[in-house]
């Protein structure tokens, strides 16, 4: 199944927010003003929490109409009916029995690579998408991998007709250099977690110069 995905991904959880009403209340807000992607990447809270969270995240989409996916638990995405799953490559499963396994009907999958081998190892699963990056310097996620550039792009696409996200410190003014480097979609965090105006620099990247 070929699935479409929005060009823009804002990742966050409660562990960014001074409270997990302040996250949420964020999130509704720009799911309001028209974010079209919303990854729920949670970090602090205990599995009931994070799950009442999740429930709490999937009707807000649902009224928005925003496409909802939720970092690393299958379960916990199956369980609130969100639109798909996104696994780093730690938390990839062995390739035997996966695809037969994984709810691909109901769920998409999308796995994180930072590297040609990973992106590799990543097809095995077939999924629907792929992160790659880091593309610049991130001040959301610590990472050992070299900030790869908009060549990291370039080099993924050459593997794969699979739609790319870039991620890692990108800014609206990134935008057109990635997009001619191969890359479908742009991941955001800090950019939109930090910014005094979330729904001005929402409106940059979707509208980029």
């Amino acid at each position: 199944m070929k699935r479409v995905f929005p060009p823009l991904i804002y990742l966050a959880g409660t562990q960014d927010f001074p409270s997990s009403e302040v996250f949420f209340a964020h999130v509704e807000r720009l799911c309001r003003g028209g974010l079209p992607w919303f990854q729920y990447r949670e970090k602090n809270l205990p599995d009931r929490l994070r799950f009442e969270m999740a429930e709490r995240l999937r009707q807000l989409t649902e009224n928005t109409g925003t496409l909802f996916t939720i970092n690393d638990r299958i379960d916990i995405a199956l369980l609130t009916g969100a639109d798909g799953v996104h696994l780093g490559q730690e938390d990839l499963p062995s390739v035997r029995g996966f695809t037969r396994l994984f709810p691909s009907e109901k769920l998409h999958l999308g796995i994180s690579t930072h590297n040609p081998y990973e992106v590799k190892r990543a097809l095995l699963l077939e999924p629907d998408y792929l992160g790659v990056g880091p593309i610049f310097s991130s001040q959301t996620k610590g990472t050992e991998v070299h900030p790869r550039g908009p060549d990291g792009i370039r080099q993924s696409r050459e593997l794969t007709s699979l739609p790319l996200v870039a991620i890692g410190g990108i800014t609206p003014g990134h935008a057109k250099e990635l997009y001619q480097a191969g890359c479908h979609s742009l991941a955001v965090s800090h950019a939109l977690t930090h910014a005094p105006d979330p729904l001005s620099v929402l409106k940059a990247f979707l509208d980029p110069p």
